[in-house]
């Protein structure tokens, strides 16, 4: 019985290792393959660099205003062209908010004028007793904008030279804004007194119509564009530009105060006059040494580049159409004793042969 038992067991066992063998045969004899991880993949910095987006969170004027609609534009043109590049609009109350809170760090580029330029730099009007951490420099100028009076077309008659607003109310434009500080400077240097008032621009035409004020401050900007606000007011009440008289014109080109002509088929309406005269003054999106020379460089070769494409989408940009070298160029020179310029426009000022010497760089 043992020696059965034994041949059983042995049988078994047998059986068991043909059945083993089997199953490896049909697995295709071979073994599990080994597990691998997969390779961990880096970036250098100078990679992340170029493939990374810069954020450029970029000041302007409010919404509604001429600054505000010119860097949206700007922004989609340019967002576009240069994908590792986004420029973040951001509006504040006025330019000098925004070239305030680049000073304080708070923005990375501002848009402002030279009247602001010279009032930052010597700490004096708007900027007095304020205190930058930083100091944006000359970087990109956009266009012109052109300031003067309107009054309305029922009261025409009373009005022939800005003189005759002498002592009554007046909109001179937003208190913090340059255009309004351009007029009120213009209007001091003629001798004329006013009383300002203070208005939200949608309530402009609303206090022409009651008498509340007897004349506004109006603008054009790029000798081709009125502000959306301007629009609005002129498609609510019928006004007429007052330009100022030629004694006038003559008394404020004496005390240093530009002043330029241009046709008056820039305003969406009627407004009782073939020509519109003005002060002028320069404006432009401006950065400091927080932004490189290439980035800067890059920034303007794509502006430049793109013109027609910019001035197609808003007239504001005609002039830097018709000469965006010879613009810079003008502009630059009426700061330039006071303000230095970015490398970037340096480097692309020397390279299409328009840079001066006597000209300061930013450092």
């Amino acid at each position: 019985m043992a020696t059965n038992r034994n041949i059983m067991i042995a049988g078994a066992i047998v059986i068991a290792v043909i059945v083993i063998a089997a199953a490896f045969l049909i697995m295709g004899g071979q073994e599990e393959p080994e597990t691998t991880t997969p390779e961990e993949t880096t970036t250098t910095p100078e990679e992340r660099e170029t493939t990374e987006k810069m954020v450029i969170r970029w000041g302007t004027s409010r919404v509604g205003s001429s600054g505000y609609k010119a860097l949206t534009t700007l922004s989609q043109v340019i967002n576009k062209e240069l994908p590792n590049i986004e420029i973040v609009v951001e509006p504040q109350s006025g330019a000098i908010a925004s070239m305030k809170g680049f000073a304080k760090g708070d923005l990375d580029g501002a848009y402002g004028a030279d009247i602001a330029f010279r009032e930052m730099y010597t700490q004096t009007g708007r900027f007095e007793g304020f205190e930058a951490d930083r100091l944006p420099v000359q970087t990109l100028w956009v266009f012109t904008i052109d300031i003067g009076l309107a009054v309305p077309k029922d009261r025409a008659d009373e009005f022939k030279c800005w003189a005759d607003i002498d002592g009554k109310p007046v909109f001179t434009l937003p208190l913090g804004w340059d255009t309004g500080t351009a007029l009120r400077k213009a209007l001091d240097a003629l001798g004329i007194s006013y009383e300002h008032v203070e208005l939200d621009l949608e309530a402009v035409a609303t206090a022409l119509q009651r008498g509340d004020i007897v004349a506004t401050g109006i603008y054009v900007t790029g000798e081709r564009s009125v502000a959306p606000w301007i629009q609005n007011m002129l498609a609510q009440t019928d006004l007429v530009i007052l330009n100022p008289c030629p004694e006038e014109v003559e008394k404020l080109k004496e005390a240093g105060i530009p002043v330029a002509t241009v046709s008056s088929e820039v305003f969406p309406e009627d407004v009782g006059a073939e020509e519109f005269t003005g002060v002028r003054i320069f404006y432009g999106f401006h950065v400091g040494l927080n932004l490189d020379e290439d980035t800067v460089y890059t920034l303007i070769k794509a502006v430049y580049e793109n013109i027609d494409t910019l001035a197609e989408l808003d007239p504001a940009f005609s002039q830097l159409k018709q000469d965006f070298v010879g613009f810079q160029v003008q502009a630059i020179e009426s700061l330039a004793d006071l303000v230095p310029v970015h490398p970037g426009l340096a480097k692309f000022l020397k390279e299409m042969g328009a840079w001066k010497d006597e000209w300061k760089i930013a450092s």
